[in-house]
């Protein structure tokens, strides 16, 4: 299957291979000349990022500002089995994890290959383009390093990681509170990642180790761990016994077994005082107005307004 054929540059060449060959177009004026000139060829008037990509091997000179998402259409499809793809220069590098990988080639890198082949100048093409090309191959595992029930839970642990903060993996990883320390050390030792290495610069098995040892094994344990059934350390009480309260009630009267405790304290007041009532010595009514001796250091500073009164 071809993507875009446009005017038959490439069609061209797939179509001297004899094989059976399907040729995905969206402008409507080049459908008769595509149909004229490939008769053995079946050509769809349709856009890829909607059409069903139902043959085994992807071919296509992508336009520049539609490879973002034609990739992840691609990456979600399960039914080819190899692409091969013109884009950027710069995006086939970064696709192929040349000189840092990007977010998106680590999330897809434990089911796929990326390879970049070779790069392609700008005068190739016509019209002219502004930058160089580059030929990026993607190839389907046999089996991917990583379970496919998995997918969502390992994408997920790699999105959080590019976006996390801290310096390097040590501080981004410590910051996400997965494990402790001890074990997130030695899980980056295992897997030879300093702690200063930056997400783009791991590498596809690096990533498998981590999400296999940090997180997958982390669950299973986790989930082991709540089907035991553990006996509680706290000294078991008699049921008739707790119902009691702490403290026998002074009623005049035994105890009763179950009764509720009271409320409220019963308090005697003091006659002829009143709790609440302010006090009127000369310390009091000083303090009030804001009246300090010049001995005497203030326990907080006084507003400048609340000067003493003659």
């Amino acid at each position: 299957m071809e993507i875009g054929p446009g005017d038959g540059a490439v069609t061209s060449e797939l179509y001297r291979l004899g094989r059976k060959l399907t040729l995905v177009e969206l402008d409507e004026t080049r459908l008769d000349h595509l149909e004229d000139t490939y008769p053995r060829a079946e050509v769809r008037h349709a856009d890829i990022l909607t059409t069903r990509l139902d043959r085994p091997v992807i071919v296509g000179n992508l336009p520049f500002h539609l490879t973002t998402p034609i990739l992840r259409k691609l990456l979600r499809s399960g039914r080819w089995q190899r692409a091969i793809l013109l884009t950027q220069w710069e995006v086939a590098r970064k696709r192929a994890g040349i000189g840092g990988s990007t977010m998106m080639t680590a999330q897809w890198t434990p089911w796929f290959d990326f390879r970049l082949v070779t790069r392609v100048p700008a005068d190739a093409f016509t019209p002219k383009p502004s930058v160089d090309g580059g030929i990026l191959t993607i190839d389907r595992c046999p089996t991917g390093s990583i379970p496919d029930n998995a997918r969502s839970e390992y994408q997920q642990f790699v999105r959080s990681v590019f976006t996390g903060r801290g310096r390097g993996m040590k501080g981004i990883l410590s910051k996400m509170s997965i494990t402790d320390h001890r074990t997130l050390q030695s899980t980056m030792d295992r897997n030879d990642i300093r702690g200063d290495t930056l997400p783009k610069d791991l590498t596809p098995a690096q990533w498998t180790g981590l999400f296999t040892e940090l997180v997958t094994e982390t669950d299973h344990k986790d989930a082991k761990k709540g089907k035991t059934m553990r006996n509680s350390k706290a000294p078991k009480q008699n049921p008739i016994t707790e119902a009691a309260p702490q403290t026998p009630l002074i009623t005049g009267e035994m105890p009763i077994v179950g009764a509720k405790p009271a409320t409220e304290k019963l308090q005697a007041s003091i006659p002829g005082t009143d709790p609440k009532a302010k006090s009127h010595d000369k310390g009091h009514l000083q303090a009030e107005r804001g009246f300090m001796n010049q001995h005497q250091k203030p326990h907080q500073p006084q507003p400048r307004w609340n000067l003493p009164r003659r």
